[in-house]
């Protein structure tokens, strides 16, 4: 990770962390890249407040440079991706911070194909922030980029998410939970495609709302309208509607470890797992990772973050990962993300079997985990710590081969995540709440 790019772009409060001049910047820097050369952009932004300035900053930089700026509006993240591979662009950018609060914003950047940015690109544009002076030349005259109202592509989206459904879908009766973000604009549209029977709830943006008790970071409210309403299933975004969590009819939650458990044993079932492998994440479930070995599904194991997961996917020609957080990566039929493609891939497999998400999953015991944030102001300072370290060994030695402990630093805020696996709650529970007590006192926060 660089000074700016996280692991997934730009990132921080918006106006402090991420403000018009960052953005300005990256958008003169790629509305030339790479040398001198006239680029077609694709633009788009989620719901927060502070989406337009970012929008309006960004654009400028673009068409000052020369290039020419093709505008979504208020979309999601993987709408980017798919459209600026079909209509060859050459660099799709997205205004969003995913997850976070309102507050924060962000700035996410997709190549001709639509993949995340190269670290050594985001690099390279982290100099050129830095700089002293703006030697890039200015366009004038006609050579100055253009703006277009490109709004009606999300059309050519929805149809793609919608030409991945079986008809049988439509019998499930669904709650869905747009997190007041991306999704709310594009859910009804969908759902209209699909003829599907559900509900939505926290579908009205106002700018401050994004993530606001809702979505899937926040899934009470949700669980509580499921259980209280007698729906199938409910279905929870975030904000960028790039991962999604569900809810059984139980009021279970079904996480990303779950779903990619469900994902591997249809497409083994029907032939169609490349390698019988899946690729998943360091913060994987030690139940789901021993579920799928006994179904004789190999596993490959990455660092946390989406982008890795693609990488993966890609270098190894294989077709199906994610992360527990709900980001699932179909690799055939797109190269990043997608909460609804996700959706729809679900009730495909739900609606087929004719069982409930509990039968489906009868054979996949997670371990009990618990996951503790706690805010730092320097992540390398506190991984770095031999106290730490020494309390980490411990804890890892009375834990054993029945439990582990995992300490990350965020790549997207700041914070350092504690997150325990272990035979009981009261082991997750008390192992966090020591490593989280030791970093509070250590560092004075």
């Amino acid at each position: 990770m660089g000074k700016y790019f996280g692991t997934d772009g730009v990132r921080g409060l918006a106006g402090r962390d991420v403000h018009s001049t960052i953005a300005y910047r990256i958008g003169r820097y790629l509305g030339q890249y790479p040398n001198g050369k006239v680029n077609k952009i694709l633009i788009a932004r989620d719901t927060r407040v502070s989406g337009e300035m970012l929008l309006a900053a960004l654009v400028a930089g673009l068409t000052s440079s020369g290039s020419h700026v093709y505008n979504l509006g208020v979309s999601t993240t993987p709408s980017i991706s798919f459209l600026v591979n079909k209509h060859h662009f050459d660099f799709g950018i997205m205004i969003s911070a995913s997850h976070n609060p309102y507050f924060d914003n962000g700035i996410k950047i997709f190549n001709s194909i639509g993949e995340k940015l190269d670290e050594a690109v985001e690099l390279e544009i982290e100099k050129y922030i830095d700089a002293l002076f703006d030697d890039l030349p200015l366009s004038t005259g006609k050579e100055i980029g253009r703006i277009y109202d490109s709004k009606h592509l999300i059309e050519e989206y929805l149809d793609f998410i919608a030409s991945k459904a079986r008809r049988e879908i439509s019998k499930l009766h669904l709650l869905i939970d747009c997190a007041n973000g991306s999704a709310s604009l594009l859910i009804h549209p969908l759902l209209e495609r699909l003829h599907l029977n559900a509900d939505i709830i926290n579908d009205k943006p106002t700018g401050t709302n994004i993530n606001d008790l809702c979505g899937s970071t926040h899934i009470g409210n949700l669980k509580k309208s499921m259980l209280a309403n007698g729906y199938d299933l409910g279905i929870a975004f975030d904000g960028d509607a790039d991962r999604l969590l569900m809810i059984d009819h139980t009021g279970k939650t079904i996480d990303g470890d779950a779903m990619i458990y469900l994902a591997a044993l249809d497409l083994k079932s029907r032939g169609q797992l490349t390698e019988n492998k899946v690729v998943i994440t360091i913060m994987s479930n030690i139940g789901v990772k021993k579920a799928l070995s006994r179904a004789g599904i190999d596993l490959l194991e990455v660092a946390v973050g989406d982008k890795y997961v693609q990488t993966a996917l890609k270098k190894h020609q294989l077709i199906l990962g994610g992360e527990q957080s709900g980001h699932l990566i179909f690799f055939d039929d797109l190269n990043t993300g997608d909460g609804l493609l996700s959706m729809v891939k679900m009730l495909n497999i739900i609606a087929a079997s004719n069982k409930t998400v509990s039968q489906l999953l009868k054979d996949l015991n997670s371990y009990p985990q618990f996951l503790k944030n706690i805010n730092v102001s320097n992540k390398k300072e506190v991984m770095a710590h031999d106290g730490l370290k020494t309390l980490i060994t411990r804890i890892e030695n009375e834990l054993g081969p029945s439990g582990r402990i995992l300490i990350r630093p965020s790549g997207t805020e700041p914070l350092i995540r504690i997150m325990v696996e272990a035979e009981t709650d009261e082991l997750c529970h008390r192992y966090v709440d020591e490593v989280y007590a030791y970093i509070e006192e250590a560092f004075v926060i």
